[in-house]
């Protein structure tokens, strides 16, 4: 028989014997309480506990506080709310009751609450512990709240609650995220000066923010000291180095690492392979990227999308198509989903390959899988399309674009204004550069000089003298042939001569 059926029955007994101490009643109610909770089961919990504050009994604080962590644990954030707000119980909130309720209340995104929480904690004379200040500091930088984040950190100073190695190590964190690096190092300063050691996740978040600088020598400074420390690397320290050494194409030195990885028995991760295999793509090496894919089988790491869209790409770059295929073959093969991104790297294969139909045929395949075209996939066609001077189905696509509510970037612009001026559409090209500016966006040097060529060819010389203008404000200036085009478009004009 299980506790909570063990304790059900002592209290059916229980109630039925009214000349029952009542400090047993006291006891055993709390237990069944205890036992309900322990096992999991929210109602009979919350059965036991309400029908114990009716037989004027007050529950521990122990029972009380488990039931909380129970009822958030469930997701009943709104029956614990109201058990904790409700004083019916007569239970005396103590500082593990509010512990828990801000714990559960920051977990569940509600800052305002457990900031209220801690009001009324501080309002109660009892004070927040490090854990709790660590835990609003950590919520506050997940949502980009550095200010209200260093806030605290200053807070718990002024408390007489010195920041431990969790604490420097969040708030690090998150000054780095938020592209505030001069922060972060300061206090990594601070940290080391206060007598607070760093642990591995202080030294793999310095290190990656180092790698994502380029700083190499300062991340395997870091690297090399951590053993002087007694801290061993984890996967993640050779990770983030394996990138930072593919980023900088130092594919050699990333490939040494990952060997020194695997003899100090540090098992290598998919991100691992996957980061390898796309550096050896990106550099063109298909050869070791193909054997490292094998290396990645043997690990007993399966290749995902991630894996096969680097090794697609990789294949596109190098002009293999027929490799490009049979990734994209034992992807589906191995039961695997493409991905937009898979998508848009075979359109523009294809386009690169000048095989538009193909590239299309791609694209409606995309839609059909009920993936949508962002921007980039319809940049690639687009540009396509434009090259081989097939301007109107690269208008209806940018039309396309339009209808689906995505808006044209400048790259996209500036590619619809080099195919009308290819075809020698003037008026499409000029109508274009003004919309452009009409949204913002500035044209680029080419655009200008394209639009005013083909204007003046056309002897549409006052619009060719405003881009011109507008060319000179935009930072473009217009050179000698720009100058003698619109002079030839003046002189052939009747009325200018």
């Amino acid at each position: 028989m299980s506790r909570s059926c063990q304790a059900f029955h002592l209290v059916r007994s229980m109630v039925k014997s009214p000349e029952q101490n009542p400090n047993s009643r006291h006891v055993i109610f709390d237990l069944v309480v205890a036992a309900h909770v322990h096992s999991g089961k929210v109602e009979p919990a919350l059965l036991y506990f309400h029908r114990m504050i009716q037989h004027g009994l007050t529950p521990t604080s122990n029972t009380f506080n488990a039931l909380l962590r129970l009822l958030l644990s469930s997701g009943r954030f709104d029956a614990a709310c109201r058990l904790f707000h409700d004083r019916t119980h007569g239970v005396e909130l103590d500082h593990r009751s509010f512990a828990t309720m801000i714990k559960g209340s920051i977990e569940l995104g509600e800052l305002q609450k457990a900031s209220t929480l801690l009001d009324q904690l501080e309002g109660s004379g009892k004070k927040p512990d490090v854990f709790m200040c660590t835990a609003f500091i950590h919520s506050f930088c997940e949502v980009g709240e550095l200010e209200e984040a260093g806030r605290m950190f200053d807070k718990m100073k002024k408390m007489g609650l010195p920041p431990n190695v969790v604490t420097y190590t969040v708030m690090i964190n998150g000054y780095f995220r938020k592209g505030h690096k001069k922060h972060g190092f300061e206090l990594y300063d601070d940290m080391r000066r206060n007598g607070v050691i760093p642990n591995l996740y202080t030294y793999n978040t310095l290190i990656y923010q180092y790698c994502k600088d380029g700083d190499l020598v300062s991340a395997f400074a870091l690297f090399d000291e951590m053993p002087q420390k007694d801290i061993a690397h984890n996967v993640v320290t050779y990770n983030t180095l394996v990138l930072g050494l593919c980023r900088q194409r130092k594919l050699s030195e990333a490939e040494k690492l990952f060997g020194r990885m695997r003899r100090a028995g540090i098992r290598p991760s998919s991100a691992t392979f996957n980061t390898l295999i796309d550096g050896f793509c990106k550099a063109g090496m298909m050869s070791k990227a193909d054997m490292m894919l094998g290396h990645m089988k043997a690990a007993g790491c399966l290749p995902n999308c991630v894996t096969y869209n680097s090794l697609i790409e990789g294949f596109s770059r190098s002009s293999n198509l027929v490799g490009m295929a049979e990734c994209y073959k034992e992807l589906k093969e191995r039961g695997l989903t493409p991905t937009k991104v898979t998508y848009t790297i075979l359109i523009n294969a294809f386009a690169e390959a000048n095989d538009m139909g193909t590239a299309f045929d791609v694209f409606n395949s995309m839609g059909k899988a009920g993936l949508e075209a962002d921007v980039c996939t319809f940049g690639v066609l687009i540009n396509g399309f434009s090259r081989e001077g097939n301007m109107k189905d690269a208008a209806e696509l940018f039309r396309t674009m339009l209808d689906s509510d995505l808006k044209p970037n400048d790259v996209i612009y500036n590619m619809m204004i080099y195919g009308y001026c290819r075809e020698g559409s003037s008026y499409r090209a000029w109508r274009l550069l003004k919309e452009m500016s009409e949204n913002g966006m500035v044209p680029n040097d080419a655009s200008y000089r394209q639009t005013i060529r083909v204007l003046c060819r056309d002897k549409k010389w006052q619009e060719a003298e405003d881009l011109m203008s507008e060319m000179t404000m935009a930072g473009f200036e217009p050179d000698d042939s720009i100058y003698r085009a619109l002079s030839d478009a003046k002189r052939q004009t009747p009325s200018c001569t």
